[in-house]
């Protein structure tokens, strides 16, 4: 039932237009935004209101919390319409990165507020006062508790639905409403039954859960400002997609950035050596549409040739893969190689350890004893293993 309202709330020519696009993204963010506003302005003022007839320094606190609800609301708005804006000459990958500021503003605000709610409320600690409350004052407090939930519902829904970070730090803003709320009612029923320290000690701990909140927010928004890694899923759907093209033989050191909800993908492909250079073009083409098509990401393919037919590098592949079935430090191998010439003969290959914090193969006991072994079977070779990167993925 939650839902359908969620669902009725958001306009039906909305709901139907692509969610990862930029203006949508936008609209969603609007729409949550003023509702919001308006709710919380109405929250606020009533909160105020009754907080200064009843002498209630919690519910006082609440409100104001309430207030800065609608602060931050503005924020997701102002956040959205610079998200929306197209790519320029000086922005090339869009503005959409403005969501992760804006969350981050969001955040700031929630632990700025905390920290005044504390000093406010420890002189009430200090000197307490009794409260007079009544039978309506704590069913307004239950209705407002209600009411936030709900809101924390409609932005958390909104949030899941365009995957919006700015939206989701909103229901959070929201649900930590509902439980302060919860927090002074307890607070004024224990002023009720003589213990009027409650309302400071309320209030503190207001304060404390919206420190709490901002610090939390603050670091999923400043983490996705540094560069969060991509998923498991969407790497295992670029290894299917990729994988799904004719005569891709495997793929690899795929790497993705993501501004917003825009991602660009790079990744290598492997294909048959033997393969024709226009072939092999058109294959990276036939990848690069479909990664487009299907995460709606910006794709470059590179094209890695696999010799299938020499001997030698047939045994190489056999004593690599038998190694490193058995080993605790090394994942796997790609982009074996073998060049042998007159004035110089050498093995490449890149490993994946398990530790992602390796930098070079003599840091590595199997990389080592690895070295080693192909040393032995192929003494005429130089050998240079390479590690991955930490920002590659395979």
């Amino acid at each position: 039932m939650q839902r359908f309202i969620y669902d009725w709330i958001v306009p039906k020519s909305l709901r139907r237009q692509d969610l990862r696009q930029a203006t949508v993204r936008a609209s969603y963010g609007r729409l949550e935004g003023w509702i919001s506003i308006v709710v919380n302005f109405l929250l606020f003022g009533a909160k105020l209101a009754i907080g200064l007839l009843i002498n209630s320094i919690a519910l006082i606190a609440d409100s104001i919390h309430s207030l800065s609800d609608v602060s931050t609301s503005i924020i997701v708005i102002l956040g959205y319409r610079i998200s929306e804006k197209p790519a320029d000459s000086k922005h090339p990958f869009g503005h959409q990165r403005a969501e992760y500021v804006a969350t981050l503003i969001i955040a700031v605000l929630l632990a700025v507020a905390g920290i005044e709610f504390i000093k406010s409320s420890y002189g009430r600690l200090a000197n307490p006062q009794l409260s007079v409350v009544t039978l309506g004052v704590l069913l307004f407090i239950l209705l407002t508790i209600l009411v936030k939930a709900w809101l924390g519902g409609l932005s958390a829904y909104m949030g899941k639905r365009i995957d919006s970070m700015a939206l989701k730090a909103d229901a959070l803003h929201h649900y930590t409403d509902s439980i302060s709320s919860i927090l002074v009612l307890i607070a004024i029923l224990g002023a009720r039954l003589g213990y009027p320290f409650l309302d400071g000690a309320g209030g503190i701990a207001v304060g404390i859960m919206l420190i709490w909140a901002g610090i939390s927010i603050a670091k999923d928004a400043a983490d996705s400002l540094l560069g969060n890694a991509p998923t498991l899923e969407f790497i295992t759907s670029i290894r299917e997609i990729c994988m799904q093209v004719e005569n891709v033989l495997n793929t690899h050191d795929m790497v993705v950035h993501s501004y917003g909800d825009q991602k660009f993908i790079s990744v290598h492909v492997e294909v048959d050596q033997n393969t024709s250079s226009v072939i092999a073009h058109e294959i990276a083409t036939k990848v690069e549409h479909q990664l487009a098509r299907r995460l709606k990401a910006y794709a470059i393919v590179h094209v890695d040739p696999i010799d299938l037919e020499s001997p030698e590098l047939q045994q190489l592949r056999s004593l690599i893969e038998e190694f490193i079935q058995d080993s605790t430090e090394i994942r796997e191998y790609h982009d074996l190689r073998m060049i042998s010439k007159e004035d110089h003969q050498r093995i490449f290959f890149d490993i994946v350890p398990v530790q992602s914090n390796v930098q070079t193969c003599t840091e590595l006991n199997d990389c080592r004893q690895l070295t080693d072994l192909i040393r032995r079977t192929f003494n005429q070779y130089e050998i240079r293993i390479h590690i991955d990167k930490m920002y590659t993925y395979n």
